[in-house]
This record gives structure tokens, C-alpha cells and sequence, in this order.
């Protein structure tokens, strides 16, 4: 996977334990702290409460989306990994003085309603994925709360993309290296999203931090520090692969028919039988977060621009499918 390089860092021994290893994320973030120098702990799930010699806790592991209709996506088997799972290696961090716990939350937490929103943003998810996270955040800061030597610090994501994307951004990849043009033109919404590069230098962030004086259980939105329209980000990723635009207008109320008659649709069968509804609202709403509270509590900077983020990924997706044929 080819990963940007960061600023030199020194970093906090003994190991760092990282859950969900094996996942987009947590693959990326334990190669940046390997190629750091530093030692890495892998969490196993046959042996959940085992973390080394770790004094800090970076938690990715969690179960995500399946495929809609799936007998998998009900809310129990969401809770038992997302919260149940959470809470009990939690608590045992807490037995144990873990100096951090880092948990990997999800934007999803305030629900889908279009909106720009902020940390003092009221909490609706509407899914099972931001329903069983949303527990968890609300058991870590009970369990986190009640005592001192230990510190949370909630970090909730937008789309993360960059080399080794499993996300909807493979979707428009894939489009654009066919070379389909995309009637977005008109869309105005922005939406936010942040390279898995920040992430893990966000994370790094704080690992790193010595500051005392902190808060037990801290909560934060990320984001690249840009927003962009599906238009913009589409542009992008084609303009990378095509040196063209490839994007065109079309009225934005052709889209809302095709909304509403889906939804209609949806409960005159009483079933979900088409995503349409969902990709406009992906498409066409403004979903924006602020990180201005990370940024300022942590003096953190995304080291790497949107721009930039969109090259790497663009180049590990057409680096990907060359291997293929």
C-alpha cells in the first residue's frame, strides 16, 4: 500500500494496541506506526482482553454496512460487536490503566438528516451501524467518567477514502475509469470527508500528545479541513484518470422525482427494494462536520490536502487494476 510519509514522530513506548487490524483503517495505521519504528500489539478476538504490553488502545474493530436486506444487519448483531464488544474491552482497559483509549466512531451517530453539524449537534441516528455506536460512545463515557488514570478521546469519521478503499469511492472510481460522465454539475452541496492519511495522523496526534490536563472521555468530528460537492470530488477523481472534467449539468428536480418516486414506492410494498433514494441523497444533500475543536484542543493540521488524498487514491486504484490484468 503506498502511504504518504508524515513528519518525524517520537512515540510513546511500550506497544500500541491496535484492535481491527486487518480492516482499511486499522491496516493503514498499523503499517504508518511499524514504519515509525514503533511496536505494535495485534488485538485478537479469540483472546479479546489480552493487549501486550500496550498502554494505549486505538479500537477500529466494530462491524460495518452489509449488503441491504441482509438477515446480518439487525440491530443485535450490530450492538454485539459495535457496543457489547466495545464495553467489555473497555472496561477491562480500565482494570488494567491503559493510559488511552482511542475509540473509532462514526458520523452516522447524528443520523442522515442533510445539515452542517457540529459537536453540540443533537445525536438521531437512523441505521443500526450509528445506533450501536452511538451506545457505545454513550457506555465509554460512563465507564471513562467514573474514574481518572485513564483517558477516552471519541474520534467520529466522515467517508474515509485513500489506497485500499473498500467505500463507496470505489463506485466512482470505477466509473471513471470507464470514462462515464456523471450529470452533477449542478450540485451545490457539499459533503464531508477525510483521507485515511489524516486519520492516522490524527491518531498519531493523539498517541503523542503529553498534556495533562485533559478531559477523561473526549469527543471530536474529523474531516481533510475541505469540503467538497459530489461534483468537485467526482471532477477530481477524473480529472486524474482522464485529464477531463467529466461532469454535466442536468435540474436537480429530475433527481428529487426519482427520490420521492422510490420512496412511494418503498411503502406502498412495505420493503426497501432500491438504494436510489439514498445515492441522490449522497449525491445532491450538503452532510458537513466540523473538526474545528480537534484542531484547536489538538493544534492539529491535515498534513495532507483533499487534492492530494484524491491523487493517492486514484493511483492505487489504477495501480490495483493494472495488477489485475
Amino acid at each position: 500500500m503506498q502511504v504518504i510519509d508524515f513528519k518525524p514522530r517520537k512515540f510513546i513506548k511500550p506497544e500500541i494496541c491496535i484492535t481491527g487490524a486487518s480492516g482499511f483503517i486499522g491496516s493503514s495505521m498499523s503499517n504508518i506506526l511499524r514504519n515509525n519504528g514503533q511496536d505494535v500489539f495485534v488485538w485478537k478476538r479469540r483472546t479479546p482482553f489480552d493487549f501486550g504490553r500496550a498502554s494505549i488502545i486505538v479500537h477500529f474493530a466494530g462491524k460495518v454496512h452489509q449488503p441491504r436486506n441482509s438477515v446480518q444487519n439487525t440491530i443485535e448483531a450490530f450492538r454485539k460487536v459495535n457496543r457489547d464488544l466495545t464495553m467489555e474491552i473497555a472496561l477491562h482497559a480500565v482494570k488494567k490503566e491503559i493510559k488511552k483509549f482511542i475509540f473509532i466512531s462514526t458520523v452516522k451517530v447524528v443520523g442522515e438528516k442533510p445539515g452542517h453539524y457540529d459537536i453540540s449537534s443533537p445525536c438521531c441516528p437512523s441505521d443500526p451501524y450509528g445506533i450501536s455506536k452511538l451506545e457505545a460512545e454513550s457506555g465509554l463515557r460512563k465507564i471513562f467518567s467514573s474514574q481518572s488514570k485513564s483517558t477516552c478521546v471519541i474520534l467520529r469519521l466522515p467517508m474515509v477514502y485513500g489506497p485500499g478503499n473498500k467505500g463507496n469511492m470505489l463506485s466512482l472510481l470505477s466509473m471513471s475509469k470507464k470514462k462515464i460522465p456523471l450529470p452533477l454539475a449542478s450540485v451545490k452541496s457539499k459533503r464531508s470527508m477525510i483521507s485515511v492519511m489524516n486519520v492516522c495522523d490524527a491518531i498519531l496526534t493523539v498517541i503523542n500528545d503529553t498534556i495533562q490536563q485533559r478531559a477523561t472521555v473526549q469527543t471530536y468530528f474529523l474531516n481533510d479541513g475541505k469540503d467538497m460537492t459530489s461534483a468537485e470530488l467526482y471532477s477530481a477523481i477524473f480529472r486524474e484518470m482522464n485529464n477531463r472534467r467529466g461532469v454535466f449539468p442536468i435540474h436537480g428536480g429530475f433527481f428529487q422525482f426519482i427520490r420521492k418516486t422510490a420512496a412511494v414506492l418503498n411503502q406502498i410494498i412495505e420493503k426497501k427494494v432500491t438504494s436510489i433514494p439514498d445515492i441522490v441523497s449522497r449525491l445532491f444533500d450538503e452532510y458537513r462536520f466540523s473538526s474545528l475543536e480537534f484542531k484547536e484542543d489538538y493544534s492539529w493540521t491535515p498534513p495532507v490536502s483533499i487534492e492530494q488524498g484524491i491523487r493517492e487514491t486514484v493511483d492505487w486504484y489504477l495501480s490495483e487494476k493494472a495488477q489485475d490484468n
